[in-house]
């Protein structure tokens, strides 16, 4: 059974592939833009790139100089404007191959040289780079992207994270934010939780909103749940949290309460399989909670992501035991999200030996998930998140022009993050990913070929269907202006088998006009 599910995936795949090389002749230049677009959708000719590719120069920062600057701002010694007004710490970098390692090097004129490893392999960082698809809209000027030099340019957003406190009911190692620990509580009052989703909801391109509540740990903020429910109210389709579990482990109630409010998400931190390996967060049943929270979240139907901080010589042998975790529990855990360490917040200070040690890329997790837990190809089934982007530009334009809401879409740089989808046998937990059995790299050409060609489509119905009725042909027709329609008389809903004739000559005649 399932090598004919696999073989009719490949025919799929196979049939796009024909459809976008056979009709290849493009529409009349005109521009296509739904309403909840701030202009035209970009075709590939039309988009811009990031400097890709080594050697290649960039911007990047003095870790010295911004914690120093951040230090001033908290003393009144320098104003905050100096973010957006200035350049604090901002040095110039190169990106180069040696060793068989991609490295970022940069020097700052006070505090010497940097020097970090971005990738293990080289031939890996660069497939990630070749499936970019290039950069969305330009951001219109909304008086909200006004950051400076650290202003976002291009996109449409994909997650909005509001941090509702730097209070947390742990205090463990790595911390991003460096929760507990800075010396003053920082919470946001309800009336600044309501402006950023307001602010967010009001910008275009209006697009298929989600937001993910964080911290510190976001269920200690007194606005933890009226946030959800808020959210939803304004139409955000995923509302997400970042949470330890903990809460969530002791109060079923509370987690009963938050799937009520709107919870769609909890990304769930966890570290590893047992006690033992997560004794880094110094809490020695640390495990036995994340079980618990696991249970109570599923019960009251909030999916799992169970997210993990990767730190070489910490954790990173337990990337096959995770994943092997994430299977047997496939009724519970909707994916796993590894994030190498990110050396920021508690760890901001960490010495050069250290940091050097515990580095961990996106290249390693490829070849350890590999290596631990038997599954994949490095160079066949590890994506760039921001791949997906011609699916999405697929969708929108499927969605007409009277489209209120654009769809999901992630533009972020390609070495920002990798994802890879797998097939699952319910019952043997065996899985295969889907590189492993669809050609997605030609998949994912058909479609941004289909995306800039403008490739017609044509609608056969027959007249005697009891399916398709007319009026909804003519809708279907008159919200997709690509859509050619024949309406086959003396036919039912399997037009083929009643009237091939008649099937036959309209897909003819439809080949022989659009053939280039």
């Amino acid at each position: 059974m399932r090598r004919a599910v696999y073989a009719s995936i490949r025919q799929a795949a196979d049939g796009l592939w024909s459809l976008a090389r056979a009709i290849d002749r493009r529409f009349p230049e005109r521009s296509f833009q739904p309403k909840w677009a701030p202009a035209p959708l970009l075709k590939q000719r039309e988009r811009t790139f990031p400097p890709l590719g080594f050697p290649r120069k960039t911007d990047s920062l003095c870790p010295r100089c911004v914690s120093e600057v951040r230090a001033q701002i908290l003393t009144g010694e320098a104003d905050w404007k100096v973010l957006i007004e200035g350049r604090p710490g901002e040095i110039p970098a190169e990106i180069v191959e040696e060793d068989g390692r991609i490295l970022m090097r940069k020097e700052c004129p006070r505090h010497g040289r940097f020097e970090d490893v971005m990738s293990t392999d080289p031939a890996f960082y660069r497939r990630l780079e070749s499936m970019y698809p290039g950069r969305d809209f330009v951001i219109p000027k909304d008086g909200l992207h006004e950051h400076g030099t650290s202003s976002i340019q291009y996109g449409r957003g994909a997650v909005l994270t509001i941090d509702l406190t730097n209070r947390c009911n742990m205090m463990c190692d790595p911390c991003f934010m460096d929760a507990n620990q800075v010396g003053y509580v920082h919470e946001l009052d309800w009336e600044d939780v309501q402006k950023l989703l307001d602010d967010a909801a009001s910008i275009k391109p209006r697009r298929q909103l989600s937001v993910q509540f964080s911290g510190g740990e976001p269920t200690l903020s007194p606005h933890f749940l009226p946030a959800i429910r808020y959210a939803r109210k304004l139409g955000y389709f995923s509302v997400q949290c970042a949470t330890n579990g903990i809460r969530f482990a002791q109060d079923e109630q509370f987690a009963k309460e938050a799937a009520e409010a709107g919870l769609r998400f909890a990304y769930l931190q966890f570290d590893g399989v047992g006690n033992e390996h997560n004794q880094h967060r110094k809490v020695g049943n640390l495990y036995d909670v994340k079980l618990r929270a696991i249970e109570n979240l599923h019960k009251h139907g909030v999916d799992v992501t169970l997210v993990v901080t990767i730190v070489n010589t910490i954790n990173d042998d337990q990337v096959g035991d995770i994943i092997r975790f994430g299977l047997q529990n496939l009724d519970k855990v909707t994916c796993v999200a590894f994030q190498p360490v990110s050396f920021t917040g508690r760890d901001e200070d960490i010495d050069d030996e250290t940091r050097k040690r515990q580095r961990y890329t996106l290249s390693h997790l490829a070849h350890d998930v590999k290596r631990q837990a038997g599954i994949g190809e490095p160079m066949r089934d590890w994506y760039p998140l921001s791949a997906a982007g011609p699916f999405s530009d697929l969708k929108d334009l499927l969605g007409g022009l009277e489209a209120e809401w654009g769809s999901f879409k992630c533009g972020c740089h390609p070495n920002c993050g990798i994802g890879t989808l797998m097939l699952v046998e319910e019952k043997t937990k065996k899985a295969v990913t889907v590189p492993s059995v669809l050609d997605v790299d030609r998949l994912h050409a058909a479609v941004a070929r289909l995306v800039d060609d403008g490739v017609p489509v044509l609608l056969v119905r027959g007249r005697m269907s009891d399916l398709v009725s007319a009026d909804k042909a003519a809708q279907f027709v008159a919200r997709f202006p690509v859509v050619e329609f024949v309406d086959v008389s003396d036919a039912g809903h399997m037009v083929a088998g009643d009237r091939n004739d008649a099937f036959t000559a309209a897909v003819l005649d439809f080949l022989g006009r659009h053939r280039g």
